[in-house]
């Protein structure tokens, strides 16, 4: 059985000493480099020999570890967020078996799965239950309305909640059914609140799941996976996602810039997000193991974004999403002619979009993870781009252009081959992107003398790219990011970078090959979606970070 790998250490977030309004971070000395307060730094890792890693002098970061209880109920030392976020979370609904339960009985059962989420949820709020963690004075103070029940015309009964918005306050479709797919689907769609805090965040992406969990009948599992790796064959639409929504932009100019930054790294983001390689118990290729690498070079990462090309933008240049300006009525209607679309309701299903009804840039793009961790990762670092691009107008600096043939390319070798797909520039160069921003030119392409070769690569000079913000907003060594870390710097106990989730999934099924069981990973990935939602600092990428000095100084 795979149960070594079920043993997964808990990450303990470093304290900080921030406020809403300001991101800065406390260092002490160690030697003559600088290390965070309550980080250490261990012993010096060699990665001269492996061509995959940039950087120089990699070592380990010791992040002390802290129960996620403490995290939550220190609420004076929570970790502000520069822009509201809000993630939908798509998950799977199946038996045993991995099969759907038929779609007229869902009808029924899932009103009273929502009637009762809607019970428990009133008691966590107003009395308390000793199967949740207390709910933080905090957050009770946001909710404004006891949960209540409401009929929607996709979604069927849903779970509403009030939340405080500022000087204001929004209403939440928290617990449905997806309603974005015209049949009775079979996906459950979890809706956080907007956050302000890294840790306000995590608490409703985990509580959400936790509520699943213990509203659905006994016959009846969450999953947390892109794709059901045992249902027979890709349905249309029934796929899983996590969706970020960003808001409280300073101006719409902020918020255009805001959304080319993200669309530039759209590739790196599906190369560290890609989660569904399995599909009828079995991926696309054999999978290959080189010197403790995940390689298995022919095994599509990501069949979610392979095969749902409906309700996400193509890999077609010339209908890729545009680089944008401003949101005027003639950049929007360029934008819509440039998908090929109608009107902004058939235009929203894109891999971002800037004009959502909310007042949003919503970002489609993510597998649906399957820990806590990592989702709350993935929002801060499109966070990160976001703040990178606030810095850059404040200094008068404008938002390059990777162009839509460089990311169209990149994007589909992610989707097939995750991290360790080719990184190739299509009609680009540095000189052009030097004209906005030389580190961006210098950083998205590499230097002249180093070119970047693979995805991998890529990912790593982005974050050498976000680095500052990173550290100015106090993400760079928080538990939730450090998955994302580890996935392309290293260490990781029993694989080498690159890995994600999705080489994961592909090592649980090749490790339950080798050992002549049954390799679906099915009743694996049921027991994961409930261990790591439980403990949303819980993760897979076990191990030690390593960092180079790249992104240390």
């Amino acid at each position: 059985m795979a149960k070594d790998k079920k043993k997964k250490e808990k990450k303990k977030k470093k304290k900080n000493n921030q406020s809403v309004d300001t991101f800065s971070q406390l260092y002490t000395t160690k030697g003559k480099e600088k290390a965070p307060v309550g980080i250490s730094l261990g012993q010096s890792i060699d990665r001269s020999g492996d061509k995959l890693f940039l950087g120089t002098d990699y070592v380990e970061v010791n992040i002390p570890e802290r129960p996620w209880a403490d995290m939550l109920a220190d609420v004076e030392h929570w970790t502000p967020l520069p822009f509201t976020h809000g993630i939908e979370m798509e998950l799977i609904i199946a038996d045993d078996s991995g099969e759907y339960p038929p779609g007229e009985e869902m009808v029924y059962r899932m009103k009273e799965i929502v009637k009762d989420a809607i019970k428990i949820m009133d008691e966590m709020l107003y009395e308390g239950r000793e199967d949740f963690l207390p709910v933080p004075d905090y957050i009770r103070q946001k909710v404004l309305a006891r949960p209540w029940g409401r009929d929607d015309l996709e979604k069927g009964y849903a779970m509403d909640i009030r939340y405080a918005l500022g000087d204001s306050s929004v209403d939440i479709d928290t617990f449905a059914r997806d309603g974005n797919v015209t049949a009775i689907t079979y996906i459950l769609e979890l809706v956080t609140p907007p956050c302000v805090y890294i840790e306000e965040l995590a608490y409703w992406a985990s509580t959400l799941f936790l509520l699943a969990k213990a509203t659905l009948p006994k016959d009846l599992h969450i999953i947390a996976s892109a794709i059901n790796p045992a249902t027979k064959e890709y349905m249309r639409g029934v796929s899983q996602a996590d969706h970020s929504h960003l808001g409280s932009f300073n101006s719409e100019l902020e918020k255009i810039q805001a959304y080319c930054m993200i669309r530039n790294f759209i590739p790196h983001l599906i190369a560290l997000t890609c989660n569904s390689p399995i599909l009828n118990n079995k991926p696309t290729d054999v999978v290959k193991i080189i010197n403790r690498r995940i390689t298995a070079p022919n095994c599509t990462r990501s069949l979610r974004l392979k095969y749902n090309t409906t309700m996400l933008s193509g890999n077609d240049p010339k209908y890729y999403i545009p680089y944008l300006t401003d949101l005027s009525e003639n950049s929007v209607n360029f934008f819509l002619q440039t998908v090929q679309k109608a009107s902004l309701e058939d235009g929203r299903f894109q891999d971002v979009f800037p004009v959502t009804d909310w007042g949003t840039i919503e970002v489609r793009i993510s597998d649906a993870q399957i820990s806590i961790c990592r989702r709350i990762g993935v929002g801060m670092l499109i966070q990160a781009m976001c703040y990178k691009a606030r810095k850059l107008l404040e200094k008068g600096i404008w938002v390059p252009d990777a162009g839509s043939e460089t990311i169209a390319t990149n994007r589909e070798g992610a989707i097939e081959r995750g991290l360790i797909s080719l990184f190739r520039p299509i009609n680009i160069t540095r000189e052009k992107l030097a004209q906005y921003d030389p580190e961006f030119a210098e950083q998205y392409l590499g230097p002249e003398n180093q070119p970047i070769r693979y995805m991998m690569q890529a990912v790593q000079r982005m974050f050498f790219y976000l680095k500052d913000v990173l550290k100015e907003l106090g993400f760079l060594y928080s538990p939730f990011m450090k998955p994302l870390l580890q996935s392309v710097f290293g260490n990781v106990s029993y694989a080498e970078p690159p890995i994600t989730e999705a080489e994961y999934q592909l090592s649980l099924y090749d490790f339950k090959l080798q050992n002549g069981e049954d390799p679906s990973i099915l009743y694996d990935l049921i027991y994961f979606t409930i261990l790591y939602c439980q403990d949303p600092l819980n993760n897979p990428l076990t191990g030690v970070l390593t960092l180079p000095k790249e992104m240390r100084d």
